[in-house]
């Protein structure tokens, strides 16, 4: 049974089955493509993809533990942008720099990560590595918040978020006293479709075929499970991976 309600599991297969076979490819190409700055591109295509496909993946329906392949999949796919940037001569540093900023994909993508690390009940040795390839320390303050709650304690935290109109409440949220947060993260959730409406999926619903992949507020999810924050009233929203919190708060298999 598919937990995203728009479309079928038909639908879901046949762009995961698309997806996957780009991402296969760019596996094998990515580090050695011959033109750099298309080098470059394919790495930033790769993770997104690899993202992309994580998240058809969970609107299907898979079991969690059937996702964990695909989660460390991202994490490959981070790494080896990485290196491809850091391999990549000075005169591309431009170009790099492009693909290196902070936009608010990057944002969600790290919270999204992060999110299924806590269900998933990530190793230490998984955490720092996802971590490590997520990166931006002292960039973000909701990143740098939800890292050092995911035990990298040393991480600085920036002062403010990169997109504060999206994300200042949620922030809110993390740097409240405990007794506040349920009504703060209540109140954000009731408006959080129209708050993460500038990110490039926001209307895919309503885009091109096989464009939409689904729309969860896995940022909030996080939120919910680091600060361990009762979510009774949240689940009865359609964006919010209700399962995906019950998985973080049982205990580790």
């Amino acid at each position: 049974m598919t937990r995203d309600k728009n479309k079928d599991v038909v639908y879901f297969d046949k762009y995961i089955g698309l997806i996957d076979a780009a991402i296969e490819k760019r596996l094998a190409d990515v580090e050695t493509f011959p033109n750099i700055e298309g080098r470059i591109g394919r790495a930033f295509t790769l993770v997104n993809d690899a993202f992309i496909s994580c998240i058809y993946r969970f609107s299907r329906g898979d079991r969690l533990e059937e996702m964990r392949g695909s989660i460390l999949l991202w994490i490959q796919a981070k790494e080896i942008q990485k290196r491809v940037m850091a391999n990549s001569p000075i005169e591309f540093k431009k170009t790099c720099d492009l693909y290196a900023r902070i936009t608010l994909d990057t944002v969600y993508d790290a919270l999204t990560m992060m999110t299924f690390s806590v269900a998933l009940h990530f190793t230490p040795e998984e955490t720092r590595r996802l971590l490590d390839a997520i990166g931006h320390a002292g960039k973000d303050a909701l990143m740098d918040e939800a890292a050092r709650a995911l035990g990298d304690v040393n991480r600085p935290v920036a002062s403010e978020c990169v997109f504060p109109k999206v994300y200042a409440p949620l922030l809110e949220v993390w740097r409240s006293a405990a007794d506040q947060r349920e009504a703060r993260l209540r109140e954000y959730a009731a408006s959080w479709k129209k708050k993460i409406s500038p990110i490039y999926w926001s209307n895919s619903l309503k885009g091109a075929e096989g464009a939409y992949f689904g729309y969860w507020c896995f940022d909030i999810a996080l939120a919910v499970m680091l600060l361990d924050v009762p979510d009774a009233a949240l689940k009865k929203s359609a964006y919010y991976p209700a399962d995906l919190v019950d998985a973080a708060r049982q205990a580790a298999p």
